[in-house]
């Protein structure tokens, strides 16, 4: 497991215990839904008027991050033609690929939409630009990022998007919320998500109250 410092939940908050209760509306009819049900609890992709389940991961480490990242999910709350299902408790971690930077704030959350992949990543970059996130280099500091991880169980492979996120499974800041609220959660092309925490156990993560 990555190295975290677990608190108890806030109110309204859900702990990994109670996740994998959460029931119906967040399991039933979605890629995540028990595997021993018939079909997997699956729905069909892309049929009009079908919500589709789909994981983004938050992250910011300028301007308060973690006040950032609570007024993104709001912004998450307003996406056309979404509903926001659950966010994860916040995590702090150490900035991947340049030294020198803040820590990172990071949480993962889960939306039902009826938006297709390329849809809903337009609508996540609008709410980027509302909070001022420039893409000036490579792993530049940032005020907000949101990237979509895992859209249904579709994989999507275009010059604009990859889903499932390709590198989603080798960081703890994504695996850690992301099975804090979807424990059964499973990345098409590499089985569950929890199988790869041992690859992320030297990573250094610390969940917030």
């Amino acid at each position: 497991m990555p190295r975290s410092r677990n608190k108890a939940p806030r109110t309204g908050e859900v702990s990994l215990a109670d996740a994998t209760t959460m029931g119906e509306e967040f399991f039933t009819d979605s890629p995540y839904a028990d595997p021993r049900s018939p079909e997997g609890g699956r729905r069909p992709p892309n049929v009009p008027g079908v919500s589709h389940l789909a994981f983004v991961a938050l992250g910011a480490n300028l301007a308060d991050p973690q006040a950032q990242l609570r007024a993104a999910a709001a912004a998450l709350a307003d996406l056309p033609e979404s509903r926001l299902l659950q966010v994860s408790s916040l995590y702090r971690t150490a900035p991947v690929g340049i030294r020198g930077q803040p820590d990172f704030i990071n949480a993962v959350a889960a939306i039902r939409t009826d938006l297709d992949p390329q849809q809903l990543l337009d609508a996540l970059f609008v709410v980027e630009r509302r909070f001022g996130r420039r893409r000036e280099f490579h792993h530049a500091p940032r005020t907000l990022d949101l990237d979509l991880l895992l859209y249904d169980q579709r994989v999507v492979d275009s010059p604009r998007l990859s889903v499932p996120h390709p590198r989603m499974h080798l960081r703890a800041f994504v695996l850690a919320p992301l099975l804090e609220i979807a424990p059964l959660c499973r990345i098409p092309g590499r089985g569950t998500a929890a199988a790869w925490l041992p690859a992320v156990s030297r990573q250094t993560i610390e969940r917030l109250e």
